[in-house]
């Protein structure tokens, strides 16, 4: 075996999780490789889904205030359009854009690249085929590696998917060459409401299933009902606690879904697309798991320790082949964390309770921490305080007044435990809350803090004192 390449570490995979711990191992002194399966770097968060989703949900976004906010602002057009297909021609050069910049720090951090499917033969080699003819090209030996191979889009069990291309995945979505006329979209997460909100300002009758009794289910109730309200009143159809029987079609141009609720009353849906947005699955296929003896939970999930070590403990595992939050930054943490314990280091343990989450609707929706559900699940006596953001005098300038930041501290001690907001720029504003979650702040030394006037981040101050005196400035 002296004559194939031997690396201290390999990365399968080259998301986010990949390409940054890569980064990170080879700044580090470790001689590194990364393997990809496709011709393009970034994994999907790049290529079909963070990236090009933000692109789109930007475009339809300044679209859709051409048409319904600008006047507000003594702004006027004689005619207003969109060309789809620069759209899509925008969003396709800032993924190429994008990806070029991964190349260049591959070759900036002398990291090898190898193109092809990675297989264990053994807990020290891996083989690399082609993707097209799956015919083995050459073997690598390695130290470490770490399997950062990410998840496709989940799909129903024993459902018909191949219908007139008419059922599709969010990847399908992101590259589709006409607007919808009408889009049924089971799924009511983050994938569902963003492509939804594309679609919507561009024209589409949208209509959005789920089988939980709100959206966002996995965020703080009070975001959701909020979000429901302001879809709706941008046409967005939004039905809950519905399950799936069936999707048919009844002729090449419209597809159907069947659903039934509670009470055993059917319901059928037409349009001239489905989207599954159901979730995501991990993606393990041909990596040769069992040949080397790498465990699995019952949902696909490579088992990992706290150190994210594999069954074999020279292999580590990152991002969303592990669940939890499926996230490009916490992959981007997991990643140096693996680096960091490979080279012998004491990272600290991963707090995913402090790993913010964010939907890119408009407004935005961001979440942090716990919710208020989870605290009364808990018994945790806690204090909220609630600040409008039509309050702001920040919001009235900016044209966008809907939502609130809603903060959840500790009763007795005051420290904070959630932040949730919704309204403009909260995937920005979310930061603060991490950050003085991560040095357990209380609201006390958030109300203490000068926040900047006007800003969105003086709700944030208000309603920190809303839960230290219960009474706010603004209010």
């Amino acid at each position: 075996m002296n004559h194939l390449k031997s690396y201290d570490l390999v990365v399968i995979g080259s998301g986010p999780g990949g390409y940054v711990s890569a980064i990170r191992a080879s700044q580090n002194g470790l001689r590194t490789a990364l393997i990809e399966k496709y011709k393009t770097l970034g994994g999907a968060c790049l290529n079909v889904g963070c990236i090009p989703s933000k692109s789109l949900l930007d475009s339809s976004k300044y679209f859709f205030l051409a048409q319904k906010e600008y006047h507000h602002h003594g702004i006027f057009f004689e005619k207003i359009f969109f060309d789809f297909q620069k759209m899509m021609n925008r969003k396709n050069q800032i993924i190429k854009q994008i990806n070029n910049g991964i190349k260049y720090l591959m070759k900036k951090n002398r990291i090898d690249l190898f193109q092809g499917i990675a297989t264990f033969k053994t807990k020290n080699i891996l083989s690399i085929s082609d993707t097209t003819s799956f015919q083995e090209k050459e073997q690598i030996t390695f130290h470490n590696c770490i399997i950062s191979t990410g998840s496709k889009p989940s799909k129903f069990q024993n459902l018909n998917f191949n219908i007139h291309n008419k059922i599709i995945s969010s990847t399908d979505a992101l590259y589709l060459h006409e607007i919808p006329k009408k889009l049924i979209i089971i799924g009511g997460g983050v994938v569902g409401l963003e492509i939804g909100s594309i679609f919507s300002r561009l024209g589409s009758k949208i209509i959005i299933i789920d089988s939980m009794n709100q959206i966002i289910s996995n965020m703080d109730q009070s975001l959701s009902n909020v979000l429901k309200t302001i879809l709706e009143k941008s046409f967005i159809k939004i039905y809950n606690s519905l399950s799936i029987l069936d999707i048919i079609s009844e002729n090449p141009k419209e597809i159907s879904v069947i659903s039934i609720d509670k009470n055993d009353k059917k319901r059928k849906f037409t349009g001239d697309y489905c989207l599954v947005a159901i979730g995501r699955s991990p993606y393990t296929k041909n990596l040769g798991l069992k040949n080397i003896g790498i465990k699995t939970n019952s949902k696909g999930f490579i088992v990992v320790n706290d150190f994210l070590q594999c069954s074999i403990n020279n292999i580590y595992a990152v991002g969303d082949v592990i669940g939890k939050k499926m996230l490009a930054h916490k992959a981007e943490e997991e990643g140096i964390h693996a680096v960091e314990h490979i080279l012998g280091q004491k990272p600290c343990k991963i707090n995913y309770n402090l790993i913010p989450s964010v939907i890119y609707t408009y407004p935005e929706v961001s979440s942090v921490g716990l919710t208020e559900n989870e605290v009364k699940k808990h018994k945790i006596e806690h204090n909220i305080g609630i600040f409008p953001m039509k309050l702001l005098g920040r919001s009235h300038s900016s044209g966008c007044t809907d939502g609130f930041l809603k903060m959840i501290s500790h009763k007795k001690t005051d420290q904070i435990l959630g932040v949730h907001i919704i309204g403009e720029h909260a995937s920005d504003m979310i930061m603060e809350a991490t950050v003085a979650m991560e040095f357990f702040s209380s609201s006390e030394d958030i109300f203490r803090i000068s926040h900047p006037h006007p800003t969105f981040s003086e709700a944030f101050k208000e309603s920190a004192l809303l839960n230290f005196e219960q009474q706010s400035i603004h209010m």
